[in-house]
């Protein structure tokens, strides 16, 4: 096997990254959400 094929290629790691931020990201906007809604219920009582 030669070395070159041991490692994903420059597109594959780029896509792999661009995949893991948009979860990163969705993850962060639902912590979000949930903080905001805590906030606004703990205001109401």
């Amino acid at each position: 096997m030669k070395q070159k094929d041991k490692f994903p290629s420059r597109e594959q790691l780029d896509q792999a990254f661009h995949f893991l931020h948009d979860q990163i990201n969705k993850i962060s906007v639902v912590e979000e959400v949930e903080m905001i809604k805590e906030d606004i219920d703990g205001v109401k009582e």
